[in-house]
């Protein structure tokens, strides 16, 4: 289990983790932004949504490191290590930490919280998706996720209209799309069955469906992370690097299945 987890963490945190984080900040870095914590937010344009998402990311990420009671040094460490990747100095550093620090505070406030970040982004927007992969990073950051951090997000999700088969599914495949993008590294520690059945779980597809079945799974994933459909959502094109690294990671795993079915195409 272990092996996947560390796949996971190596590919959403040194790649599009970084990738992502950094682009955020960089909006507001460059249009002087110096109190994100205190924005005037409205819901309207990506610049807006840009900054509730940095504002909820930070103050969930300091939820999930508290949800079980305790916040490790590992959990610290990685708040740490995305303030830097992103390259926080002085204020906005500042707000940074403060925001991790309020999400930690038992005053907190969850449902008030993603009651105004979904206000800005809307519902079921990519952001929305983007902001569960990054705290499932962070919940995984002590290297294991206990049943109170599960519990957080499962609510974090129900709040922001993603079923809990949608995060299920959202789970698995980020664990297992990762492993193919990481391959030669954690990866390779599995044998040809797991990887097989990781690619299938990468497609969220089951062994037993129909090559048509697998197509059809393939394609709709495909599409919902097309860059031109990411842009057409409002998204920078300089983020829509991250749709490109999953678009590769989904391909290798529909390659895989198709070099061990023969039949798909």
């Amino acid at each position: 289990m272990w092996k996947l987890i560390a796949a996971v963490l190596g590919y959403l945190w040194m790649g599009p983790l970084g990738i992502l984080l950094g682009l955020v900040v960089g909006h507001f870095v460059d249009s002087g932004k110096s109190s994100i914590a205190n924005l005037n937010i409205k819901r309207g344009s990506v610049r807006q949504q840009q900054a509730a998402f940095f504002q909820t990311l930070f103050l969930l990420m300091g939820r999930v490191a508290k949800a079980d009671g305790v916040v490790s040094t590992e959990e610290i460490k990685l708040a740490s290590d995305v303030m830097d990747r992103m390259g926080l100095v002085g204020e906005a550093k500042k707000q940074a930490i403060e925001l991790f620090n309020q999400g930690k505070e038992a005053s907190f406030d969850l449902v008030d919280v993603l009651s105004s970040f979904q206000q800005v982004v809307g519902e079921k927007s990519v952001l929305t998706r983007t902001l569960i992969e990054i705290l499932l990073v962070s919940a995984y950051a002590d290297g294991d996720f206990s049943l109170q951090e599960k519990s957080l997000v499962s609510q974090v999700c129900a709040h922001l209209g993603i079923s809990v088969a949608e995060f299920e599914q959202l789970h698995l495949q980020i664990k297992q799309q990762a492993q193919f993008r990481q391959n030669g590294g954690a990866a390779n520690h599995l044998n040809d069955k797991e990887m097989l059945q990781a690619a299938y779980d990468a497609i969220g597809v089951e062994a037993s469906m129909s090559d048509a079945e697998i197509k059809k799974a393939y394609r709709k994933l495909m599409s919902q992370n097309h860059p031109d459909k990411m842009t057409a959502k409002g998204l920078p094109d300089e983020m829509i690097l991250i749709a490109k690294e999953r678009t590769q990671e989904i391909q290798a795993a529909y390659d895989l299945i198709k070099k061990t079915r023969k039949s798909v195409s």
